[in-house]
């Protein structure tokens, strides 16, 4: 059989451009957009109560080295984010008002230890001169009945017996001022060697607490991002170092009205910014 050929319509040119169905591409980019834009409309305004989502922050137990008064770092031991463990060295900071107090307690107690060595000199030249005192007195005591014997008789004149008691007063006197001044430089040595025993331990207790100024870690953990640089003066109140320790955790808080339920264990995922954690448990 031949093939009949197609006849060309007499009203048709062959130059004449042939046109196709056109689809709605138009209309179906529009219904994708209204269709994303009420999609998140609808996240937007109840998606909190389909979905668990809520803003947090990750934290860590911590703990701050702060200035009790006005220091000056001196040394730096650590960097931000490093790891330490318990007793490893962070920094050392002077202390300008613990180091006025050393200076003044250090120099109270070497004043009492002055006072307390002139105290005792004084206590052995007394306690040297009493015995030749009493041997005086022992002597005009002695020379006492004599006189009265020849005061008696009218044998000496009153201006040797008035020299006689002026020179037995005098002896008494220096005997009793001799043996109360030794006794009070005794009372004295103790009261200061007491006074001297408690500067000595203020001293010694204020030199232990401020450690040189030396600040150690007391738990392991990982150094803050604020370190301060050598030479930094920090006033009282204000936080040297920030040392974290313990496991890190969201803290976030859902909304107040939801329809899922939440239990112990639930896998969840943490993102910040373009990082996400996938795997955790509530």
């Amino acid at each position: 059989m031949r093939k009949l050929k197609t006849r060309t319509r007499a009203d048709t040119l062959n130059v004449e451009p042939r046109f196709r169905p056109r689809r709605n591409w138009d209309r179906l980019i529009y219904l994708s957009i209204l269709a994303v834009f009420f999609v998140g409309l609808g996240d937007y305004v109840a998606g909190d109560i389909i979905f668990l989502r809520a803003d947090g922050l990750v934290v860590r137990d911590h703990s701050e080295i702060g200035a009790d008064s006005l220091v000056r770092v001196t040394e730096v031991a650590v960097r931000p984010g490093e790891k330490v463990e318990a007793g490893d060295m962070l920094l050392r900071a002077e202390s300008i008002d613990i180091l006025g107090r050393l200076a003044e307690l250090t120099m109270r107690e070497a004043e009492l230890v002055e006072r307390g060595a002139q105290l005792k000199s004084d206590l052995a030249l007394s306690t040297d001169l009493l015995p030749r005192a009493q041997v005086r007195l022992q002597g005009v005591t002695a020379r006492q009945a004599e006189m009265d014997r020849l005061k008696k008789g009218r044998l000496i004149s009153a201006e040797r017996v008035a020299d006689f008691e002026a020179n037995r007063y005098a002896v008494e006197v220096e005997a009793a001022t001799l043996a109360s001044r030794i006794n009070g430089l005794k009372e004295e040595i103790a009261a200061l060697d007491v006074s001297r025993n408690q500067a000595a331990e203020a001293v010694q207790t204020l030199k232990t607490r401020y450690s040189g100024g030396v600040h150690q870690a007391t738990i392991a953990g990982v150094v803050g991002d604020n370190v301060p640089a050598p030479g930094e003066v920090l006033n009282p109140g204000e936080t040297i170092l920030t040392l974290y320790w313990g496991d890190a955790y969201v803290l976030a808080y859902l909304p107040k009205r939801y329809i899922f339920d939440i239990a112990v264990g639930d896998p969840v995922s943490v993102k910040s910014g373009h990082q996400m954690v996938p795997r955790g448990v509530v």
